[in-house]
């Protein structure tokens, strides 16, 4: 289940009241969802906020000798082990009465196999006065084990306009220009699929390309130092992480397809907040030349669309026939 940021803070704050709060929470959620401001949120909760920072503080403005904030280094875009061993060192030092040692890993899921088993360590035996904070939009690459000694508390999304991504913006000028031009029916509804596809496949190679560097770095590194099948595994891993961050690029783009009929219904019903202000001429054309029962069903090709993605059905054939329904 998920919950909007402000109902996460909710429940933050009454484990705190209630004195329940956790030693490690797993915070996921897609981008701007509120994961780093939630992790701010906690920190200054527990420790209070620093009198000298101006105005409403991010991560990096908390960073200290009793709290420790790590991410993705260097071309790679791997959190090492060595990171993992800087944060342990942070959680076993000396604090002052009253100030509880934070974690947090941005982007966990960049830690691989290596740096999880090392971080596991923390997460059985966390050192007193303690908390460890894991931000991932992708929580499904983290060990099972990792997820077993975390609170996961999954955001929803914001409330304000979507912030568009590169591919995003991309995909949401074609279906600009096919709801403001003529070119309807099947033929229209299979070239935004065809759209939709190329800039999945452009990305996924894309994607490809940045862990194959990572793994060639790694076996570059490891090459003479380690026994047995680590590099096979690691390989294995850099496979299922391209898969992962594909299928969630795949799912970000068919939030926006949501996005982009409900700005329409909510333009119909005359609904102020707009996921995709930037579009409405577009929606609004939509809201004006189709009746809500349209606009709801093409809503529902959507979903099924995103569900059969979801299961083993063959790629192309789904995006075909979801898109001649909604499109069509």
């Amino acid at each position: 289940m998920s919950f909007t940021y402000d109902k996460a803070v909710e429940l933050i704050d009454q484990a705190k009241e209630n004195q329940r709060l956790a030693h490690a929470y797993l915070i996921t959620g897609p981008r701007d969802s509120g994961k780093e401001k939630l992790a701010v949120h906690m920190i200054t909760m527990v420790n209070g906020a620093d009198d000298m920072l101006f105005g409403e503080p991010n991560l990096e403005d908390l960073r200290c000798s009793t709290t420790a904030v790590i991410g993705p280094e260097s071309k790679s875009r791997r959190i090492t082990v060595d990171a993992i061993r800087g944060v342990e060192k942070t959680l076993q030092m000396a604090a002052p009465t009253g100030v509880t040692k934070f974690a947090i890993i941005k982007d966990a899921d960049r830690m691989g196999v290596e740096a999880e088993n090392a971080f596991l360590k923390t997460l059985e035996e966390p050192p007193a006065a303690s908390r460890l904070l894991l931000l991932t939009s992708r929580p499904e690459v983290l060990l099972d084990t990792i997820h077993s000694r975390c609170i996961t508390l999954a955001l929803s999304g914001n409330s304000g306009p979507a912030e568009i991504g590169e591919n995003a913006g991309l995909f949401l000028e074609s279906l600009q220009k096919h709801a403001l031009g003529r070119s309807r029916g099947v033929s229209g509804a299979l070239g935004l699929m065809a759209r939709f596809a190329s800039l999945l496949k452009e990305k996924k190679a894309e994607i490809a390309k940045q862990n194959d560097a990572a793994l060639k770095e790694e076996i570059a590194h490891y090459r003479n130092k380690t026994e047995g099948d680590y590099l096979k595994r690691r390989e294995e891993y850099y496979k299922a992480l391209t898969e992962a961050e594909y299928l969630q690029e795949r799912n970000l783009l068919i939030d926006y397809l949501m996005m982009w009929f409900g700005d329409a219904m909510r333009l119909q019903n005359g609904g102020k907040h707009l996921d995709l202000p930037g579009y409405s001429e577009a929606t609004q054309k939509l809201a004006s030349e189709m009746t809500t029962d349209d606009l709801s069903r093409r809503v529902e090709a959507v979903e099924a669309l995103r569900d059969h993605l979801n299961t083993n059905v063959f790629e192309a054939l789904a995006l075909e026939v979801g898109f001649i329904r909604a499109f069509g």
